[in-house]
């Protein structure tokens, strides 16, 4: 009877022993996640905001960063997936390698003006009593910079009139009028070149109207900022029809990049001035006329890519944000699988995930995952080696051996990590999402990344950490066509000030279709935007 009462009491114990352990398991993975947390909050909020990493790490992975974590570094090269980060060397001052050494040449279009230094009459004579002889010139150049100035344009229409029978026997008004330069805002003070200028500092350079404001006071004008904003919302209502080209183009190829932003609108109806709203981007267009399209939403669900993408055919690719998933949904009903539009993810986002375990944990199994990743990306520098079919072959090839030995590696490492740790994390966005993240090689269109949208949103996101909100609804939508009209004009290589003027000066003459459609940037060459000055040499508007 005691042999029994002590082998109860024993498996009572060993019961409660084990419920204390794995109460000590969990407390100990608990423990492991809230430090992984804190080291992760420590490092996103005092640690480099790039992803690229040092020699140290041995090798440097392609900088993939989101235009919230990355926005100050607008336009920066991406770097290949190999290379090691090094500080960049002082050239030697010598002959050899000479034409590389020094800072870079002055652009040849700009105006030169001359400046001729002689010495002395009386150094001229040699000791010996011979005239020397000039056998040169040590030619050295640097930039003069004259500050903008205003030139107010006095518009002097001439009026006639017949004193006889003052029009009345031929039927015609009394004054007769001049008709004059036709403006895109008539009867503002602002000329073209001012709306361009004050669009292209706030859109293209970022600076808030307030400070616009402050910097025509001191070159002799005053225009409050409420007039400057009223001008650009008025400009963009005048380029709705270009906005309009824009969305068709931008549905036309067969590859649309999608991404997203969060904007804060103060006198929304109905809203908080607290309350967020979004500024969604869609990047698409022909490989040879790219362009961008804003669109300002006071929501992140679907019903924005959903009113975009209808009549859309072919790639989207994305982030994993559930609002495209369940757009296409939407878009793709049952009865029709296809849809038309066919979703692929990006690998970007999977790397940043193992890049944040390997910033906090300096885990090895990160650092693998981000090398092979790189590998992914390598592979995108056989398209200059091959046709476009021999690219997809190629890249298909290499890429599926990658995936080969990738997937059952994760597979088997998540069945031995904590799943609620970062790394577990990390591995299961890529397994749950495998099938949408490999089909990239379906299409030599297609890269491994959503960076095309990512770069197109991110002058946004450098704009709003100067200008921090929009006041109103309008102000909102008229930033989603400006922006949309610069980042466009850039991708098909305008200066944004020049296709701006040229745009604002030709609008109030288009009448058809046709005439709008030939103002888009990729249906103008910068060379046509150059001559608009009649072969002037506009040294104003370059300094503006």
């Amino acid at each position: 009877m005691d042999v029994e009462l002590l082998a109860k009491e024993n498996a009572e114990l060993k019961e409660t022993v084990a419920r204390y352990e794995k109460d000590l398991e969990e407390q100990k993975g608990l423990i492991s996640r809230l430090k992984e947390m804190v080291r992760l909050l420590r490092f996103l909020h005092f640690g480099p905001k790039s992803e690229k990493r040092t020699a140290v790490d041995t090798r440097n992975g392609v900088l993939f960063n989101e235009a919230e974590d990355e926005a100050f570094r607008q336009g920066e090269k991406q770097e290949s997936s190999d290379e090691q980060t090094q500080a960049i060397p002082v050239r030697s001052p010598t002959r050899k390698g000479r034409e590389n050494a020094g800072r870079k040449a002055i652009d040849e279009s700009l105006p030169r003006e001359e400046v001729e230094y002689d010495i002395p009459e009386e150094e001229k004579v040699c000791a010996c009593g011979t005239e020397k002889t000039c056998i040169g010139f040590d030619v050295s150049e640097r930039v003069r910079i004259i500050p903008a100035s205003i030139t107010v344009i006095r518009e002097k229409r001439k009026k006639y009139c017949c004193k006889s029978c003052e029009g009345l026997l031929s039927g015609e008004s009394g004054v007769v009028r001049a008709e004059g330069k036709r403006h895109l805002v008539a009867g503002s003070i602002a000329d073209e070149s001012l709306l361009a200028w004050s669009i292209t500092e706030k859109f293209e350079f970022a600076l808030p109207f307030y400070r616009q404001e402050r910097r025509l006071e001191y070159i002799g004008i005053h225009i409050p900022r409420a007039t400057l904003s009223g001008l650009a919302i008025l400009s963009a209502e005048k380029c709705g029809p270009l906005y309009e080209g824009l969305k068709a183009h931008v549905r036309s190829g067969k590859l649309l990049n999608a991404d997203e932003t969060r904007l804060q609108v103060l006198k929304e109806p109905g809203r908080k001035a607290q309350d967020l709203s979004w500024m969604w981007v869609f990047r698409g267009g022909l490989p040879e006329s790219p362009a961008v399209v804003f669109e300002y939403s006071t929501g992140r669900s679907s019903d924005v890519p959903v009113k975009f993408l209808r009549g859309y055919s072919g790639w989207l690719q994305t982030d994993d944000y559930e609002a495209y998933h369940t757009a296409l949904a939407r878009l793709r009903p049952p009865p029709d699988p296809g849809g038309g539009i066919r979703h692929v993810l990006c690998w970007a986002h999977v790397r940043r995930y193992f890049v944040r375990v390997w910033e906090t944990t300096r885990s090895e199994d990160a650092k693998k995952a981000i090398d092979t990743i790189g590998d992914l990306f390598q592979l995108e520098d056989l398209r200059g080696k091959y046709s476009a079919q021999g690219f997809y072959k190629h890249r298909k090839r290499e890429a599926e051996n990658i995936f080969a030995e990738l997937k059952p590696w994760m597979q088997s490492l998540y069945a031995q990590v904590p799943p609620k740790g970062l790394l577990g994390k990390a591995l299961m966005y890529t397994l749950d999402n495998w099938e949408l993240l490999i089909r990239y090689v379906e299409d030599p269109v297609l890269t491994p990344s959503n960076n095309a949208a990512e770069n197109a949103i991110r002058p946004f996101v450098v704009g709003r950490k100067n200008w921090l909100f929009a006041d109103t609804p309008a102000g909102a939508e008229s930033s989603a066509v400006l922006y949309s009209l610069i980042e466009s004009a850039k991708l098909n290589r305008h200066k944004p000030y020049d296709y701006l003027l040229y745009v604002f000066e030709n609008l109030p003459y288009a009448k058809s279709r046709k005439d709008f459609l030939a103002l888009l940037p990729f249906n103008v060459s910068p060379e046509k935007i150059a001559l608009r000055d009649d072969g002037k040499n506009n040294q104003e508007n370059a300094m503006w």
